[in-house]
């Protein structure tokens, strides 16, 4: 089943098809709010630019339906050639801006100028990052994924208990937080009992 919808701000008729029990409402609303097609809409809008008359709404919005397809199978043909193309315009942008830049004679403008020719240019670089980084991954987050990933992992949860035998054995032998105090007893009790050597009898001498 099938339905025909009329858009009266541009006299423009979309074919929206609907899906099971959907009524004809819930159907265009699914089909317009889709971001493939807001994305086409969007691309619709600015088509004056490239030529009004030979763009066609409904099947910019199967293109991006179909590379869409693509995409989520694994294929970004699509995103590197759009990457790619972006770089190279943005960098277009910033000979352009850096020509009109040298023409002027005033400061401010000569500014205004340099400042947007930069922002291209930084732009451009930032593209192309992204793509060199989709091509060829980052080695050294590669490796630390698949480190983590490797073998089973045992997480303690009780790090304030150190389980170590060796540990264990030396806090009995010295525990200096035990209320229970060593005993004072040496192995010869009778040298506790010895008088001074120079107290008592002797201090008349």
């Amino acid at each position: 089943m099938a339905k025909q919808i009329e858009k009266k701000d541009v006299n423009r008729v979309i074919e929206i098809k609907t899906k099971g029990n959907q009524t004809p409402l819930e159907a265009s609303t699914e089909y317009l709010l889709k971001p493939s097609f807001l994305a086409a809409s969007v691309i619709d809008s600015n088509k004056q630019q490239l030529s009004k008359d030979h763009i066609d709404l409904q099947y910019t919005h199967a293109m991006l339906e179909k590379s869409l397809v693509d995409i989520k199978k694994g294929g970004l043909a699509d995103v590197e050639e759009v990457l790619y193309t972006q770089a190279c315009a943005l960098n277009m942008m910033f000979s352009t801006l850096v020509m009109r830049a040298n023409k002027q004679e005033y400061m401010s403008n000569l500014q205004t100028y340099m400042s947007l020719a930069f922002k291209a240019q930084n732009q451009s670089r930032t593209t192309l990052q992204a793509l060199v980084d989709m091509k060829q991954p980052n080695q050294t987050a590669f490796i630390k994924q698949a480190n983590i990933a490797h073998g089973h992992q045992l997480v303690n949860n009780f790090p304030e208990k150190n389980h170590n035998p060796q540990n264990e054995l030396l806090e009995k032998v010295y525990d200096l937080d035990s209320p229970k105090k060593a005993k004072t007893e040496g192995i010869n009790s009778d040298l506790e009992t010895m008088e001074p050597v120079n107290g008592g009898k002797d201090a008349g001498r």
